[in-house]
């Protein structure tokens, strides 16, 4: 989906009364972080935020936590940043519902995690988790080469 399509199911869902959480920033300090809430019944949108120093790779699920009469339907989950948009997919439905985002590559910046969706009167929650893996600088690869080099000539001149 485009941010435009973001955009339009936000104002849509804010339109017809919505709630908006803000999930506040979340802390990737060690790699990955988990993220939850349990939004109000009726229509809801809940952003989370993070910023990122280096490119990486992240990956993400989402699963619906649901017990009786409650239900939760998620209308659309994305992540939106200096890298585009990138939608999850629907990999279970319900009862239990899970979303997921797999390998995608992010640049450095602020991103946004939008969960937009439905609740029940019987209020149902969700809980995530979001992980990045830093990719080294082209100039690590680049000193790793060279010492392998190195290491090969010295090898070789003391075997001659």
């Amino acid at each position: 989906m485009k941010l435009s399509s973001m955009v339009l199911a936000a104002s849509m869902a804010l339109g017809t009364g919505a709630a908006v959480a803000a999930g506040g920033p979340l802390d990737l300090s060690t790699g990955s972080t988990g993220f939850s809430s349990t939004p109000v019944a009726g229509g809801f949108v809940d952003l989370f935020t993070f910023s990122l120093t280096t490119t990486s790779i992240a990956n993400a699920s989402l699963t619906s936590v649901v017990n009786g009469l409650q239900d939760i339907d998620f209308s659309y989950i994305a992540l939106t940043g200096p890298s585009g948009v990138f939608s999850f997919t629907q990999v279970l439905a319900d009862p239990f519902e899970t979303w997921a985002l797999s390998s995608v590559t992010l640049t450095p910046g602020a991103y946004t995690l939008a969960v937009i969706g439905l609740n029940s009167p019987g209020v149902a929650s969700y809980g995530g988790n979001l992980a990045v893996t830093a990719i080294p600088e082209p100039q690590t690869y680049a000193l790793l080469l060279g010492g392998l080099v190195g290491m090969g000539f010295i090898a070789r001149r003391r075997s001659a």
